[in-house]
């Protein structure tokens, strides 16, 4: 492996000690008087329903001991749900992030099997100068994902360039999955507000949120949009950072 953070060992005991971790239900608004002509509220019949596939290894918290270049009251925090275990449909899923304003200037995205044993891809990424939630898409050089198989996955922002330890990360877990036929007849008759609410009702993360930051992102002011954020957000105790901005520049490679 190579780049300025790059890991020459990585095992399951080494990769835990040098990087440590850090919808409930919409209520239903006030009938629309006939004068309203405003759309609902994105609808949200319950909350995000996690994958039943265990629970990830214990992690030190948001972010790695030691000094770190974080600025703000915010942590590094991964858009995940409470198991840090992700699942997604798609063989290049896309990530997200809280990333807080810091003079880094890059953070490397790591890639790795089940057992922390082999790297499946890794990646510098450009940091954005300002604060707010960032994403990133496993690019189609990536090898894609597996059906049934989960990945270990790291964000370290590259604050400490000679002292890896001291570098805050953060780490999750996805595992693609296939979706039934009745499913995929569902997805390709939805509209993109139903389809969030499909996702959601079946555990599919990683959809969930990116198809909802890409109405958030289309209409910034659109109130269903932002309604639906919330709830997607406050249903993995993330609410804290519904109210970041969603930066439209995503993480570029370097």
């Amino acid at each position: 492996m190579s780049g300025i953070f790059a890991l020459a060992s990585l095992t399951t005991s080494t990769a835990i000690a040098l990087l440590g971790l850090a919808f409930h239900p919409l209520a239903h608004s006030r009938a629309a008087t006939p004068t309203q002509f405003a759309a609902p509220p994105l609808q949200l019949s319950q909350s995000f329903r996690p994958p039943s596939r265990g629970t990830a290894p214990p992690s030190a918290g948001g972010a790695t001991r030691g000094e770190s270049c974080l600025k703000g009251s915010q942590q590094l925090t991964s858009l995940v749900p409470q198991n840090r275990l992700g699942l997604t449909y798609s063989s290049n899923p896309t990530f997200y992030w809280y990333v807080p304003q810091s003079p880094a200037t890059t953070a490397k995205f790591l890639l790795l099997n089940s057992d922390d044993s082999d790297v499946v891809y890794e990646t510098n990424l450009a940091l954005p100068k300002q604060s707010g939630i960032v994403s990133f898409t496993l690019p189609s050089s990536a090898p894609p994902l597996a059906v049934g198989k989960q990945y270990h996955w790291y964000l370290v922002v590259g604050c400490n360039q000679m002292d890896q330890s001291a570098n805050p990360s953060v780490e999750g877990w996805v595992e693609r999955v296939q979706p039934e036929g009745t499913m995929t007849r569902q997805l390709e008759k939805a509209t993109p507000t139903e389809r969030v609410q499909i996702y959601a009702d079946n555990g599919i993360w990683h959809e969930a949120v990116t198809t909802l930051a890409g109405l958030r992102q289309t209409n910034p002011t659109d109130r269903s949009a932002i309604a639906g954020w919330q709830a997607l957000l406050t249903s993995v105790n993330l609410e804290r950072l519904a109210s970041e901005p969603l930066l439209r520049a995503t993480l570029s490679q370097n």
